[in-house]
């Protein structure tokens, strides 16, 4: 398999992201700057430039002749312009010396149209090619600026094909009479843009690796600092085993998704310390039930076996069937409420009412009961949940209020609110009030050898509080006059 070139660490992972994105942030703002830059220094260039063609358009205008040169001898003030006049027939006037070093070969800029106003003015792009030339290798293309000028003196004029560095350089004492139309070539010179681009350039090439290397440091160092509960948390989870389950994770105040990270973590080691209470308990109560029964039909059997000639062996195989009985219905229980909590399997509309009656009649029907077992129904009580574990958490009540009635057990079926309301009460002794949630834990009996003795397990209730969870209901002992009452409450079908 490859080498993939992104890392999977978290913290290398974002120092990386955070310079790429710095990095590609600053290039883009650089470049965009540069490019907004570049526009407002040619745009000040053309400017100076424009400025410095019209006062040399003035300096040609003054009237008088002496007053003409003066003006003309200060209307160039950059000593690296670059500039020609030229005639209406084509001829220089007078050019910068710049432009035979720039270009060897250099030829006149053609004068403006004839015909237009003194308003005309133009601007074209004008290549120098320097050719050999060692002080010059880069062919560039300036911008240059032209207008017209009209009725100047021929003695601000000649002679023609005059290379100065100022326009009044060289002028001789030409006729006052003639008079010439120019056209004032002016290039917009790129010095000043290239100086301020290249110390930005400059500037920048130290900066942004700078910022880059800075971004970085501050990602790895906040990535390692925000990872820092994240490692809190992995050396708590480390220490956990099977053993140690009651270990939890730190939670940090910062209350964002590490936190609840650390409480969902949290969450699901109390959801594991009691899942593995509940195997616990499982084992221990199967092996301290199985024990006895166990112990009990192996005793029974090699005693049988010892003294096959002196034993009653329909008596024997009568008690060894009842062990056995017993040892199936521990089995279930345990089995029962070791299932994991949830919505049970294969639910559907159960009318209680018809569990009622079918769980009463069964108990009038059997033989020689020392208990009357009677239902007052207020009507149709339908539930969401399977109909046979509602049948055995009835059955389980009404074992248990049968073994401890003295002579009456009365099943209630009624409504409240979205509720329906199954009671179970007998006339017996009744249940302590310290004692109405301990009824409830597995193996938990008031009265023992007489439980015992009875053939109850000590799951009967559990599981039926077990059952009653399942389905979204609730299971609790609740205050009455005489005997125990015990009310279980279920949400109607639908609601």
């Amino acid at each position: 398999m490859s080498r993939r070139w992104w890392p999977v660490a978290v913290r290398r992972s974002t120092a990386l992201a955070s310079v790429v994105l710095c990095a590609l942030v600053f290039t883009v703002g650089w470049l965009g700057t540069r490019a907004f830059l570049a526009v407002q220094l040619d745009a000040n260039a053309v400017n100076s430039a424009t400025i410095e063609l019209n006062r040399m358009a003035a300096a040609y205008q003054v009237a008088t002749v002496d007053g003409g040169r003066s003006a003309l001898a200060s209307a160039v003030t950059n000593g690296d312009a670059m500039f020609e006049v030229v005639t209406d027939s084509g001829q220089s006037v007078v050019r910068s010396e710049n432009l035979r070093r720039l270009d060897p070969a250099w030829t006149a800029l053609p004068p403006a149209p004839r015909g237009v106003g003194a308003d005309w003015t133009t601007s074209t792009a004008v290549a120098l090619r320097p050719g050999a030339n060692p002080d010059w290798r880069e062919y560039r293309t300036y911008e240059v600026l032209s207008r017209v000028v009209d009725d100047v003196p021929a003695a601000l004029v000649e002679p023609l094909g005059r290379e100065e560095v100022e326009l009044s350089a060289g002028l001789g004492g030409g006729s006052a009479q003639n008079t010439y139309r120019l056209t004032l070539h002016l290039f917009v010179l790129p010095w000043d843009r290239q100086r301020a681009l290249r110390s930005f350039d400059t500037t920048l090439g130290y900066f942004v690796p700078l910022a880059v290397l800075l971004t970085a440091l501050a990602a790895w160092f906040s990535a390692g600092r925000a990872l820092r509960p994240v490692e809190a948390i992995r050396s708590e989870l480390a220490k956990v085993s099977a053993t140690g389950l009651d270990r939890r994770v730190p939670v940090p105040p910062s209350g964002d998704e590490i936190a609840r990270l650390a409480l969902t973590t949290n969450s699901t080691l109390d959801r594991l310390e009691r899942s593995h209470q509940q195997q616990e308990r499982f084992v221990a109560d199967a092996s301290h039930e199985l024990r006895s029964p166990l112990a009990s039909l192996r005793a029974s059997l090699e005693v049988a076996l010892a003294h096959p000639d002196r034993v009653d062996w329909p008596v024997v195989a009568q008690r060894s069937l009842l062990d056995v009985q017993r040892l199936q219905r521990i089995t279930a229980d345990l089995l029962q409420l070791a299932a994991q909590p949830g919505q049970p399997s294969g639910s559907g509309v159960v009318d209680l009412a018809e569990v009622v009656l079918e769980q009463v009649a069964e108990r009038a029907a059997e033989p020689g009961g020392r208990v009357v077992v009677r239902s007052e129904i207020a009507g149709a009580a339908l539930v969401d949940g399977v109909q046979v574990q509602l049948e055995r958490l009835l059955r389980n009540l009404l074992d248990n209020a049968v073994r401890h009635a003295e002579a009456e057990v009365t099943v209630r079926l009624g409504a409240e609110a979205n509720r329906v309301v199954l009671e179970v009460v007998d006339d017996g002794l009744g249940i302590p009030v310290e004692d109405r949630e301990r009824v409830f834990d597995r193996f938990a009996r008031l009265d023992d050898a007489r439980t015992r003795d009875e053939g109850g397990s000590g799951l009967g209730l559990a599981l039926a509080r077990d059952i009653a969870t399942r389905h979204g209901g609730t299971l609790y002992v609740e205050e009455n006059k005489t005997g125990a009452r015990l009310v279980a409450r279920f949400p109607t079908a639908g609601g």
